[in-house]
């Protein structure tokens, strides 16, 4: 009789008088190292776990229920009907007639036709509102004499009057390009300055009031003022409601003022160089533009194209010097002497004159008297509203310190519908009245 490891063991186990209990856990545990020789072997898996769970041929997985089918059928039902409504809606009430007294060119069409035509008429409508500045007048009317300055200078904020820049570790930094206070200040006599920046009021504002806190610009425009064409953000100076021969604007960016661009100066970007000096370079230019009293500023733009512009006006005033000094020559030696001077002595030497020189033109002259005036009476200003602005933030501290009650306390009173009564002690309080006797 053929007998196996296990019959053995319980054949032993008997004998020796171990229990049934202990001889099946050895028996077990003998089976399980066999099977995990076995695999070491084969190189497979064990027989225990090689085995899969699988369903017996014929079997098929459990379908989804009827019942789950028609929900999904029935959200895709109301999800298309509300789009449908939806659509339908939007055509019915966009396409209605226009109730503004327009002649209605598609009433000869059928109903459908013609609400749709309608509806896109009224979208771009309102596509063109949303790229057409805000208002149709951007500046008031121009004030009376003699405050209203003769021309007005319309100039950029970014990269013309300051350079941003942005990193992780300090966020925002605005640097100040050179000369900005002394331009603004100087022009200021002659231009009625604004300031125009393609950024929104929330950003810029904070930015112009550490820039400009003397507000020698009159006015500030932003983004809302602009008009937005081929996706580029575009300065129409025909909405500033002044003369366009006495409006020139500059900046940074020449497609800014793409609509107007005889009106423009092509200004250098600003980069954040602490020694760039692209701003002065043109007070010469737009002083003599005042001082010259010019008419349309277009033309003398126009010849100035080509170049650049303080150059070409260095050149242009060059000449005009050398022509002053060659017209008083021709005059100095073609004067005749008199008598008298010959007999009595009388009059300079022609040495002398020839060292003396020319005198000044017309323009350095009263380039010479402004600037003197200004440089007297710029620092004195300077000194009043400074003055003027610390009693200001004086007078804004103390009626911090003054007010006792909290925002969260007024808040709270407001919101009960309480009266807000003012602090003891202050102007607004009422006394109680004393009974009548």
């Amino acid at each position: 009789m053929f007998r196996t490891p296990a019959t053995r063991l319980l054949q032993r186990a008997a004998r020796r008088g171990y229990s049934t209990e202990t001889t099946d856990k050895t028996l077990k545990a003998t089976h399980k190292l066999a099977e995990e020789a076995l695999a070491q072997k084969t190189g497979g898996a064990s027989a225990s776990s090689s085995r899969k769970a699988t369903l017996p041929k014929g079997d098929k997985k459990p379908s989804k229920g009827a019942n789950e089918k028609d929900s999904h059928w029935k959200a895709y039902a109301l999800g298309g009907g509300a789009l449908t409504g939806g659509v339908l809606g939007t055509l019915f009430y966009y396409g209605r007639p226009f109730d503004d007294g327009r002649d209605d060119k598609y009433a000869n069409e059928d109903p459908f036709s013609a609400a749709y035509h309608r509806c896109v008429d009224r979208y771009s409508e309102f596509q063109q509102k949303m790229h057409e500045p805000m208002w149709k007048t951007l500046l008031p009317d121009p004030l009376p004499e003699p405050y209203q300055r003769p021309y007005t200078l319309v100039i950029n904020l970014d990269d013309t009057l300051v350079h941003s820049t942005w990193d992780s570790k300090h966020g925002w930094r605005h640097a100040k390009r050179p000369g900005v206070d002394y331009f603004l200040a100087y022009l200021s006599q002659f231009f009625e300055i604004v300031i125009f920046t393609s950024q929104t009021s929330m950003n810029a504002q904070p930015i112009l009031d550490s820039l400009d806190p003397y507000q020698y610009a009159m006015y500030r425009l932003y983004r809302e003022s602009t008009r937005y064409v081929d996706g580029k953000y575009v300065k129409d100076l025909s909405h500033l409601n002044r003369d366009m021969s006495k409006v020139i604007i500059m900046d940074s960016n020449p497609d800014a003022y793409s609509m107007q661009p005889e009106n423009g100066i092509p200004l250098r970007p600003f980069t954040g160089k602490p020694n760039d000096q692209g701003l002065l370079e043109y007070i010469p230019f737009l002083e003599g533009i005042a001082l010259f009293n010019v008419p349309d500023v277009r033309p003398v733009l126009k010849a100035m194209e080509g170049g650049y512009l303080p150059q070409k006006w260095a050149e242009w005033e060059k000449k005009y010097n050398d022509q002053h000094r060659l017209e008083w020559e021709q005059e100095r030696t073609s004067k005749p002497r008199n008598l008298g001077s010959l007999l009595t002595g009388g009059g300079a030497p022609a040495g002398q004159d020839a060292q003396q020189g020319p005198p000044p033109t017309q323009l350095e002259q009263m380039r010479k008297q402004i600037r003197e005036t200004f440089s007297a009476e710029h620092g004195q200003m300077r000194q009043q509203q400074d003055e003027m602005m610390k009693k200001e933030m004086e007078a804004q501290k103390e009626k911090m310190k003054d007010m006792k009650m909290t925002v969260w306390d007024l808040m709270s009173q407001v919101s009960s519908g309480q009266p807000v009564v003012p602090p003891p002690g202050s102007d607004n309080q009422q006394q109680p009245q004393q009974p009548q006797q």
